[in-house]
Parts: structure tokens; sequence; C-alpha cells
């Protein structure tokens, strides 16, 4: 496919057809104009591909195609025989659907004619082949428009009315036969109408004198009395009262149409009111019947996965590039005031089919997933919009996350693997502090190995999402959490292993990923808020979206333009959970991402609320893998070692990582020593301590580096 052109979707109007915008039908609207047209009609029509407000049209046509108004007169007019051709071929089938039997023939002649439509079209062309961008309200009909004469030798010969058979012929125009009246029967009326007149003419009075007629000289001669011939007595009508009755209305609507006017709107009005069919309104409802309901169509019990993760329903999404779940969207008030009960309810009355359902729900956050025939995924946002018009909804994908793409390195013989703690100056922060017992780490990861000689007696309040228990575990797949936990909290001076960040802080081991190894986006969300509730002070998440390979290859201002448009709902709502965790004082670590692409494509790391970690080297510069930001002057930002680092991994073993998985628990430590040597800092403080006491880098790409007791230092003086 070849891309002729992209819009912004700010600047026009899309055009709709029946619930949905046309743009967004294309794949119907393309397969039924190649079964019911000549392949050539089908070509015309460009692919209309949306990402956030921009939509970019392609063709299967090759060619070099511009504007029609950069062509010569002679190609320009060509081009414009051409499309109107074909919008007469089309709106001349429309015309035949209308007065189909089958309603559904009806409706693709609405479609069609709001796709082809001289407004609604934007033409482009190479000289000769025509291709047609479409689906919103461009106005150039007088710039496309050319009368029928003009174009009609382009139509095929079937399709082009003949003048013969334009008019009936001249000798089936007959008169109407009351009209037809020979001289005979005028005669006839005439003496019909005479006589009943002539038995009203009065008698002569009786003193009057009789009138003498002249006798002429030879009798056998006419009489003649008058040069010209009587005239008949006159015709007299009597006009039927009904008659009179409809001049007289006539007379008056001329008179007074506007006052007709103004009573028929007043009539439709209330003809269509009464008409009106009353919106479902579970505020309306009885007490009871809201409880019922709620309780037929909501989960058991709220913040509880109902179904297992179906790794067959992982598809990437083509705008975002991001790897999501293609039958289940997210839901969630914006607006908190807005009663979750009955949008839940009227949600359920709109989408009423059993192929509709809530599979999850969360009361403290307004938020649910919706389940829906996967067939639907491409509109069923928009029309989750459309009938939920009076409540404003965020709506966005399930996201598959991962646990960051983690490099085993073989050499367990290194001298060092120490290198990244004399990085940041740990030795000279523990100095300071090595921790205290109450401040809690939160590490929401894959699994744990809490029987670690690291890990097992440092532990509070260990929490797995998916089971909703107690019952944490890891494998010999599944070592992540294990070697991020170590990082941060792994025990000291036990003439084991390393010492972690902050080994004098206590751990709380939050399990996101179910037995199947997978966890999604809601996963994380629940485990954030369990996390808050249960007095964590610092949350470590060193896991992110999962993206295709093919987003590597785009340039920064590409990656640039996607966050800028794309899961704009979805980044919303991280916003406000995490603007809970600051109510709550609790501070957010985020690994960046190990992809070498832009940090923010994951609407979750797009709050300036959370501190996001990209990973260096030995050489103190950007490790290769890692992602890297654009606007690294923000206090969100920071950089910690994240290349060949050693921790803790299951068995109680130990193992080289490389990751910014690895280098978002050096920072999560660090700000459990900050918060150690002063509980009162808030997260806007140790922000600021972060960036202010950080090494200066020469890659503008990444943050400045961590130095841990620059840090600490600073934070016990405020």
């Amino acid at each position: 496919m070849k891309k002729i052109f992209t819009l912004q979707g700010d600047r026009f109007v899309p055009i709709s057809s029946g619930r949905n915008y046309v743009f967004r039908q294309y794949d119907s609207i393309h397969s039924f104009i190649k079964r019911n047209f000549k392949d050539d009609v089908a070509s015309v029509l460009c692919k209309p591909i949306q990402s956030g407000e921009s939509i970019t049209f392609y063709t299967e046509l090759t060619g070099d195609f511009r504007p029609i108004e950069e062509l010569s007169p002679n190609q320009k007019q060509e081009v414009l025989i051409q499309y109107n051709a074909y919008l007469h071929t089309i709106h001349a089938k429309c015309a035949q659907y209308k007065l189909a039997a089958d309603a559904d023939y009806a409706g693709w002649a609405d479609t069609l004619k709001a796709v082809f439509d001289h407004d609604s079209n934007m033409l482009f062309s190479d000289g000769t082949q025509l291709a047609i961008v479409w689906g919103w309200k461009f106005r150039l009909k007088d710039n496309y428009f050319l009368p029928f004469e003009s174009f009609s030798s382009a139509l095929p010969v079937d399709e082009v009315p003949s003048e013969e058979s334009a008019l009936p012929a001249e000798e089936e125009i007959a008169q109407p036969e009351e009209e037809v009246m020979t001289a005979a029967s005028t005669e006839e009326m005439v003496e019909e109408v005479q006589e009943p007149l002539a038995e009203e003419i009065e008698e002569p009075a009786v003193n009057e004198e009789p009138v003498t007629e002249p006798i002429a000289e030879n009798p056998t001669e006419p009489i003649i009395t008058s040069t010209n011939p009587p005239r008949p007595a006159p015709i007299v009508v009597q006009k039927h009262w009904f008659f009179g009755l409809l001049d007289a209305i006539e007379r008056f609507a001329k008179r007074f149409w506007w006052l007709i006017l103004i009573l028929l709107a007043i009539l439709l009005f209330f003809l269509f009111k009464g008409c009106e069919t009353k919106p479902f309104l579970a505020s309306e409802l009885p007490q009871d019947e809201q409880d019922k309901l709620y309780s037929e169509i909501m989960p058991e019990r709220p913040r509880h996965r109902t179904q297992p993760i179906d790794t067959t329903k992982f598809i990437d999404d083509e705008e975002s590039h991001s790897r999501i779940i293609s039958d289940v969207v997210n839901i969630a008030l914006k607006k908190k005031t807005q009663n979750f009960k009955h949008f839940a309810i009227e949600l359920k009355h709109e989408f009423a089919d059993e192929d509709y359902k809530v599979v999850y729900y969360d009361e403290e956050t307004s938020r649910l997933q919706f389940n829906f025939p996967e067939e639907e995924r491409a509109e069923i946002k928009e029309t989750i919009r459309t009938k939920m018009a009076k409540y404003d909804l965020l709506i966005w994908d399930e996201a598959v996350f991962g646990s960051g793409r983690a490099f085993n390195d073989p050499d367990f013989t290194s001298t060092d693997k120490s290198w990244y703690l004399k990085a940041i100056n740990a030795d000279k922060a523990w100095d300071i502090t090595t921790g205290d017992t109450s401040v809690v780490i939160a590490v929401i990861d894959d699994g744990f190995d809490l029987d670690h000689v690291e890990l097992r007696n440092n532990v509070v309040k260990r929490y797995n999402v998916v089971n909703d228990d107690s019952r944490i575990f890891s494998g010999p797949d599944r070592f992540h959490g294990t070697h991020v936990a170590g990082i941060a909290l792994a025990k000291g001076d036990n003439g084991k292993g390393l010492s972690g960040i902050a080994p004098g802080c206590r751990l709380m081991p939050i399990q996101a990923a179910g037995e199947d190894g997978f966890f999604t986006m809601t996963d994380i969300i629940d485990g954030i808020l369990y996390a808050i509730k249960n007095g964590a002070d610092v949350i470590n998440m060193s896991l992110g979206k999962q993206f295709s390979e093919e987003i590597e290859s785009l340039t920064p201002g590409q990656m640039e333009e996607i966050a800028r448009n794309n899961g704009l709902d979805e980044a919303d709502f991280w916003k406000e959970l995490f603007q809970v965790a600051e109510d709550n004082n609790v501070t957010i670590v985020l690994a960046g991402g190990n992809q070498n692409i832009l940090v923010g494509l994951d609407p979750m790391q797009r709050s300036n609320q959370v501190i996001k970690v990209a990973a260096t080297n030995k050489m103190d510069k950007k490790a290769a893998f890692s992602n890297f930001f654009l606007r690294s002057e923000k206090d969100c930002f920071i950089s910690a070692p994240g290349e060949h680092i050693y921790s803790t991994v299951p068995g109680n073993r130990y193992q080289f990582l490389d990751g910014t998985s690895m280098a978002s628990p050096v920072v999560a430590g660090a700000i459990g020593l900050m918060k150690s040597v002063n509980p009162r800092l808030t997260n806007a403080q140790i922000r600021k301590i972060l960036r202010v006491t950080s090494k200066p880098l020469n890659d503008r790409r990444i943050a400045p580096l961590l130095q841990l007791d620059k840090a600490i230092r600073k934070a016990r003086s405020l």
C-alpha cells in the first residue's frame, strides 16, 4: 500500500452513516463494492488508517499520486470526467438499491452516497489513475462537479439514457375523454339547457297589446325576423359547496401562510415528543431492583479476574505498536461524581446480548472491563461512547505487560560484581544509613523466591494479585522479581552475595503474574492499589508494555508523534491513579524499558508524578538496550546502572542480568534510604533532590546518573 495523504481529524468534520463514521467502515465498504461493482471502482477508494487525531490514506494503486490541482488542465479534466462518471454509476445503482425489498440494500445506498460525494471527497491522480480520499467534509463540490453532458461519453452505453426513451411517443398523449365533444353533442347540450329555461319565461300581461308578426308577401318564403341567428340562453352552472370551501381555504393559505407554518411546527413538535422513546435511566428504578440488576451483571466480587488470560487473544495494535488483548476494553468514569452503579446497569442495558459482559470491576477507581465480540474491536470504543454519551468516559485497550527483557550473562566468575555500587557511591551513603525497618519498598513483579537467604527475613504483607491471596512463588523461568528485589533489599553483612541498596528497609512482594506467567495492566493497577493501602513508602515497577519490533525502526520524531496521539484515555487514567499515590506520599519508580525506543510510548510513563529510570553501563554511557528520553530536564527522569548487574535469583543463587529493570530498583532503594533519614520528604522534594544531586552525563538522551551519598545528605538536611 502506498501513502497518499494525511489529514488532521480536528480540521475536518467526519461523515457518518448509521451509528458510525464511514471512514471506520472501510473494510466492509470495500468488500461490498468489489462484489457489486467493477474492480476499478473499488480500487479508487483509499484505505484510511487512524493514528490518534491523524488519519493517513493509502492506495493499492502504483503511480506518483498528487492532488489533481497540480495536474495539467487537460489531465485534470480527464480525471474529473472519470470521477463524475464513477459517481453517476454509483448513485444510479443506489437509486435501484433504495427500491429493493431487502432493507440492507437501502442502508448500503445511504452509505455509498455518503462515501462517493463531491463535498466529502478529495481527488488525487498520477495523470491517468484516480484515487479518492473520502469520509470527511472537504466542501470541494464547486471544484469537482461536472454537468452530465460533460462526462456522459465516459459512461457505458447501457447507462446513457436515449433521447427516444426520454419522453412518451406523441400518439400516446391522449386528450381526456370528458373534454372531447362533437358538434352534435354540443347542440344536444344546448337543447337540454334551453328546455327548462323556456318554462321560466313569464307570460305577457293581459292589458298589453299582442305582438303581431309581419306577413310576408309570398307565403312560401321563410319568415326572416333578423339577420343574426338567435342566441341560446346563458348556461348557469351552480358550484358545489365543497369546491367553494376549497377556494376559501386556498385564499386563506395564500394570505396567512406564515401562520400555517407556525401551527404545523407546533403540531410536529408535540407529535415527535409523543413518539419519542424515553431513555432508560437506572436512577429511576427502585433501589432493590438496581441492586438486583447490578449483582446479576457484575462478577461475584470486585478486583477479581473472572477468567484466565487467553494468549490466543494477544494481538499487536497497529496504532500504538503495543501488545493488547483483542476482545476486552477498559472503561472508567472520568468524573468520579457520576454514579458507577448506574453506569454499569445502563451499559449492560445498551449491550444486552450475552456476547457482551462485564468481566472485572473496581468501584474505587470507577473502572470495569468489558468483554465484546472480537470482530467488533475496530468500532467498539466509538459505539460505547455514542450509546453512553451522558457519561464522561475513559476507554482504552487492555495491554499485555512484561517484566522487561533481561539478558543473561554467563560470566559468573567475574570480579566486578560490585561495580554499579561504586558508580553511585553506595559505600559512602551507607556511612550515613543502610535503611530503617519502618520504610517499606513494594516490588510489583512476576514472582519471588522468598526462601532466598538474602530475602526471607525481610518480608511484610506479601500479596498475589491474581489469586487474591498471600501465596507467592517463583520458578526456573520466573527469576525476574527475585533479581529485582535483591538489588533493592538484599540482606547486608551476611557473608553472602552482595548487599542491596537499602538492606535495612522492608520488602513488600506483590506478585502480578498467575500460573501462566502473563500479567496485564489490570494486574498492575490492583498491585499499586494494594501497596498504597497497605503502607508502602516506595513502589518499584520493573515492567511495562510490550511493543512490536517494527517500532524500533521509527525515528524519535515518529515515536513522539505516536506518544502524542495514542493511548490518551489510558494515560489520563494512569495520571489519576498516580495522583492517589501522590496524595498518600507513596513514591513510584518505573523502569524506562529495553528496546532503545522513546520513554513515553507506554502511556503509563507519561505522568510527571512518577520517576522513570534509564540504564547506564560501566563507562557511564547509555546502555545500548535502554530506552531514551527527549526531555531529560524534567525532575521525573534519572539514570542508574543497569548493565551486568549481579543479584539474587531463585534457589539461593546469584546471576548477572542487564536491563532498565535492574536500574529501577537501584533508584527505589535510594529513595528508601532518603525516606529513612527524613520521613517527612514529599514526592516533589524527592524528585528535585535526585535531579540536583545526580551526575550530568554527556549523552543528552538519558538523564543524570544517581549519586546516592549526595542524595541522602541533601534529604537529611531538609
